[in-house]
């Protein structure tokens, strides 16, 4: 278990301590919850995903949580090597933000995948996609913004539903950004948690929105300049 103590000098951003009461932020999943000395008897589990739990005394205030799994890169050949290939495929087909044509070619764009396991099962994954020209002249017409079609696309941000919640996304897409360097990157998501972690790690959007295949959803294309 990780720890942490709350030092009332110097309080972060989502945090505060008013006598027998204290705001703490879920190191798992990022809520802001109270715990209180006589409301909860001192001791309080985070109740958006009962991770963590703070625990408040005369002593201080403290906050426990699991401790995180870390991302490993793998690459597409080493996933062909230990027959894990098709476990990738099938996370990936299963968040259903892919087209069944990409299911069925196992995914042929993904060179490598930054992936977080439990239990020898994958749950969270995120993948560098090798640039494809005509790719980029396709989300260039949608977008309205004129993208190179050389540049490498982040993508296959998926986390199984069991393991939502817990920042998983943001941690994958930690690791891959590392395999780009400081080339440019381009992402396309019309999810507005994805939004968030794209923009967390200097993404901006730019053009336009387009209609997604999936009915109801508007596709969005971001960016990160390559860093000079």
């Amino acid at each position: 278990m990780e720890c942490k103590t709350l030092d009332k000098a110097a309080l972060g951003l989502h945090e505060d301590w008013y006598g027998n009461n204290a705001a703490v932020c879920c190191p798992a999943c990022g809520k802001v919850f109270i715990v209180s000395g006589f409301i909860n008897k001192g001791q309080r589990i985070c109740p958006a995903c009962l991770r963590s739990s703070a625990r408040i005394t005369n002593d201080g205030v403290t906050v426990e949580w699991p401790r995180q799994p870390e991302a490993k890169v793998l690459s597409r050949k080493e996933l062909e090597g230990a027959r894990r290939l098709d476990e990738f495929v099938n996370l990936v087909a299963d968040g259903g933000a892919v087209d069944q044509g990409s299911v069925e070619q196992k995914l042929p764009k993904a060179e490598t995948i930054a992936v977080i396991e439990c239990d020898s099962k994958m749950v969270a994954l995120a993948a560098r996609k090798r640039p494809s020209a005509a790719y980029a002249e396709g989300i260039s017409k949608k977008s309205g913004y004129h993208l190179a079609v050389d540049v490498p696309e982040l993508g296959y941000v998926v986390v199984s539903p069991r393991y939502r919640g817990q920042r998983l996304a943001q941690e994958v897409v930690r690791k891959i950004l590392v395999e780009f360097g400081n080339a440019g990157v381009f992402a396309t998501t019309s999810h507005p948690k994805m939004k968030c972690v794209l923009a967390n790690f200097g993404f901006r959007w730019v053009g336009n929105e387009w209609d997604s295949k999936r009915q109801g959803e508007r596709l969005s294309l971001w960016i990160r300049e390559a860093i000079r």
